[in-house]
């Protein structure tokens, strides 16, 4: 039986073990509340079993679960000799990974909790101040917070250490490896399945590399209902840029219904904003080497664009006066749909033309990958942005519509 933290006591060198459940919305999502419920108090009753028997074994003096919140929490532990509160947070905390953590999937199953359990754990270590408030009383301490955060930034079923846990680990360093930064300090990653090549690979799978901003990636070009989502978020302005706009051009003059883009651009256009069309000029040089390249009449792709958004801006009149449609001799080496990107909130829709033939042909345009950014991503936006900018001002630039 572990001593109770002492009211208005700071004690220094507390281990702080954190674990949460990565997915916990596929568990909610995949049962009732109570049982839900009920498989996340068999996580929360296992971990505190585990470091109770281990803080036993090792005669830990303190070892509480000090704050748990539906899916997850974090336990103190603390020790005069700071080996034994050592040896209990990792020795506790590599076993419920390694071995506790798949008996409690068997006993998901057995309960009849549907979903896929994966916890992410992270041990850091600090001084701590009990006010003597409540059960367990409130803490006041930065490396909570600390730990809390790198347990968010901890990949599935993984246990992270910070630095200062790594410095003195002693004989459980060799089960760690080096993965990075995270608030100013140095990350060690063990990987519950694998060895340090994969706790680096699991990282790195994660949070990128060093320098690097996060992104929406997909896989092939939006579908017209979604881009039409991107419209709708527009207040002032649209940038739509590319080769042929052959797919733009058509849905602003489909037949079929709904008509969900060319209802977001009426829309847009409506409200007082403009919607700006920059394509190739049919007769320039890089409109006939792309014809090479993707053996296909870019020209004729081009004219039938431009004629579609003639047809269009006839069909309604003054409503559509904010659509204009530019041609240039610059081939533009990428696709951009852009909503309002000078402003603090824009965003761009982006793809890369990948100039090359896979096994099956020539690469469609919308079958390369697509990515949505924000101001948020930084450098990696204004880039973007520079480039949509160098577009429209780059070469022979001329308004047709």
């Amino acid at each position: 039986m572990s001593d109770q933290f002492q009211a208005d006591r700071t004690y220094d060198q507390v281990y702080l073990v954190f674990v949460d459940t990565s997915g916990y919305s596929t568990i909610v999502r995949s049962n009732p509340r109570d049982r839900a419920a009920h498989g996340f108090d068999l996580l929360r009753e296992r971990m505190r079993a585990r470091i109770g028997q281990v803080s036993a074994r090792h005669r830990c003096a303190r070892s509480d679960l000090w704050n748990w919140r539906g899916d997850g929490g974090f336990f103190a532990i603390h020790d005069d000799s700071e080996s034994v509160a050592r040896d209990v947070a990792l020795e506790a905390a590599r076993t419920f990974l390694t071995l506790d953590l798949r008996h409690l999937r068997d006993e998901f199953a057995q309960a009849g909790v549907d979903g896929e359990l994966h916890v992410r754990m992270a041990v850091h270590k600090g001084a701590i101040r009990h006010t003597g408030e409540g059960r367990t009383g409130t803490i006041h301490s930065p490396d909570i917070n600390l730990a809390a955060h790198l347990e968010k930034a901890t990949p599935p079923d993984c246990l992270a250490v910070s630095e200062d846990v790594y410095r003195t680990a002693g004989r459980y360093a060799e089960l760690f490896a080096h993965v990075g930064s995270h608030e100013g300090k140095d990350v060690y990653l063990m990987a519950g399945d694998g060895g340090p090549g994969e706790a680096a690979k699991a990282w790195l799978a994660g949070r990128g590399l060093a320098g690097g901003t996060p992104v929406h990636a997909y896989p092939e070009r939006p579908s017209s209902a979604e881009k039409a989502r991107l419209l709708d978020a527009a207040g002032a302005e649209v940038l739509d840029m590319g080769t042929a706009l052959r797919t733009s051009s058509s849905r602003l003059v489909t037949t079929e219904r709904p008509a969900r883009y060319r209802d977001a651009v009426l829309s847009l256009l409506r409200r007082g904003g403009v919607y700006r069309c920059y394509l190739l000029d049919p007769s320039s040089d890089a409109a006939a080497t792309l014809s090479r390249q993707y053996q296909e009449d870019m020209t004729r792709k081009i004219k039938d664009s431009l004629e579609r958004f003639g047809r269009f801006k006839e069909r309604y009149g003054a409503a559509a006066d904010g659509l204009r449609v530019y041609q240039t001799d610059e081939f533009p080496g990428f696709s951009a749909l852009a909503v309002d990107p000078r402003q603090s909130n824009g965003l761009i829709l982006y793809s890369s033309y990948l100039m090359g033939t896979s096994p099956y042909g020539v690469i469609e345009r919308g079958d390369m990958p697509h990515y949505l950014i924000s101001p948020d991503a930084g450098r990696t936006y204004a880039r973007i942005l520079e480039l949509t900018d160098a577009r429209a001002a780059t070469g022979q630039v001329e308004r047709v519509v």
